[in-house]
């Protein structure tokens, strides 16, 4: 079931990719989805965002120089971030899906970034609002 739209405005989208014009288009179809979207390059720059929202989902690209996708939601999750997160790539490996299940991260391959990454964004703001009610 979808959320009813203002409920899903105080939704934030933190869309971390360095591909700007990955970035650009995650950040452009949550926004049309009524999202509010915080958009970063890198995880560093995630990581010194002074504040973070309580109620969200984190859109991550596994594969990013210096700190990989799974490596910055590992560290958010050491300072008590516990939004859902969501680990695009296109060709995840064994090894990058049981890492993920290990910290209760979702892996959508890039392939299917259009409405099936909305759908499962969609579905975990919707349970992580359910689970802070």
């Amino acid at each position: 079931m979808t959320q009813p739209a203002p409920k899903i405005a105080k939704q934030v989208i933190l869309v971390v990719d360095d591909d700007e014009a990955v970035r650009d288009s995650l950040r452009n179809m949550m926004k049309s989805e009524g999202f509010e979207v915080r958009a970063f390059s890198n995880g560093h720059d995630l990581l010194n965002e002074p504040s973070l929202p309580a109620l969200g989902c984190l859109v991550v690209d596994y594969h990013m120089p210096a700190m990989n996708g799974l490596e910055l939601v590992s560290a958010l999750r050491g300072r008590g971030v516990s939004i859902p997160a969501i680990l695009i790539t296109a060709n995840p490996t064994e090894y990058v899906r049981d890492r993920a299940a290990a910290i209760g991260v979702l892996v959508v391959e890039k392939l299917w970034l259009g409405s099936y990454l909305l759908d499962c964004v969609r579905e975990a703001v919707a349970k992580h609002a359910q689970l802070l009610s």
